[in-house]
């Protein structure tokens, strides 16, 4: 299977936005723990000290009430993505979510049009590639081997929407800034890195990293958000940044145009049956 157009895919997905015919905006590429170095203090991570146990309490709390609910998510994007080999800085997505159940996702080219429309569920991939006329079926179970990055259905929903993936309750190396908080995760199978902003917990930055020391080659997944706005009460970030690190850095550049919450969806889907299957 030719791995490079799932990862261009499911990457998209990972953040939002379309259209226009401006480049998606450059967002700076910020640091673990935040770059700023003014006036920062940082709190040493003991089980015993009931300040720091206070201020992470408040912190995840605070962190937990931006979480964007949704019945249903429909967002239009300008897309753009660099690897190692190629790079294209003109692609439109469309995309829809129905929680916990589907996302369709329209990918589309100047000229030629729509070139990848693909469903998700929580079992199942589908995806067919108009312009090679490749139809893809996979299990969702199947999508860490496929994309070399460990997710399922849910993490990707909330990559999409722009909630935190991978936050847990084991908080340690807490580093406070005038503007910024970062901290990092435990995970069963990851490391997990965030920055926050320090007057509303909104996400600044995560980033997920393999957490088993002996693997030849180390995975990351860094995301940054930005241009926050108020949609029906959500805090919703409008644009996204991606790096993915293996061997090679693939970079996903997402800026929505249009997003909507909790309005009828369709997710029209049929099998071209002249395409070669995969």
């Amino acid at each position: 299977m030719k791995r490079n157009i799932i990862v261009t895919l499911l990457i998209a997905s990972i953040g939002m936005g379309m259209m226009a015919c401006r480049h998606p905006k450059k967002l700076a590429r910020n640091t673990f723990p935040a770059a700023d170095t003014n006036k920062v203090t940082v709190t040493r991570d003991s089980s015993s000290n009931e300040e720091l146990a206070r201020f992470t309490g408040e912190m995840l709390k605070g962190i937990h009430a931006n979480h964007i609910d949704f019945a249903t998510f429909s967002g239009k994007m300008k897309l753009a993505f660099e690897t190692d080999k190629k790079s294209h800085n003109n692609l439109n997505a469309t995309f829809r979510i129905k929680k916990d159940s589907i996302i369709w996702i329209s990918i589309s080219a100047p000229i030629v049009d729509e070139v990848i429309r693909a469903v998700i569920t929580p079992d199942s991939l589908k995806m067919y590639n108009r312009l090679d006329k490749q139809l893809f079926l996979r299990k969702m179970s199947d999508a860490e081997e496929l994309l070399n990055i460990p997710f399922d259905f849910s993490t990707l929903q909330d990559m999409l929407i722009g909630n935190p993936v991978y936050l847990t309750d084991s908080v340690y190396q807490v580093v406070k800034t005038p503007s910024i908080i970062s901290f990092s995760c435990d995970h069963a199978k990851f490391v997990s890195l965030f920055n926050v902003f320090a007057d509303d917990y909104g996400l600044q930055q995560s980033k997920v990293m393999d957490k088993d020391s002996t693997s030849a080659v180390k995975r990351s997944c860094e995301l940054t958000y930005g241009d926050y706005t108020t949609v029906a009460g959500r805090k919703f970030p409008t644009t996204r940044r991606i790096y993915v690190e293996e061997k090679n850095v693939t970079k996903v550049a997402l800026d929505f145009t249009r997003y909507d919450f909790d309005t009828p969806l369709s997710f029209p889907f049929s099998m071209p049956s002249s395409y070669k299957r995969m």
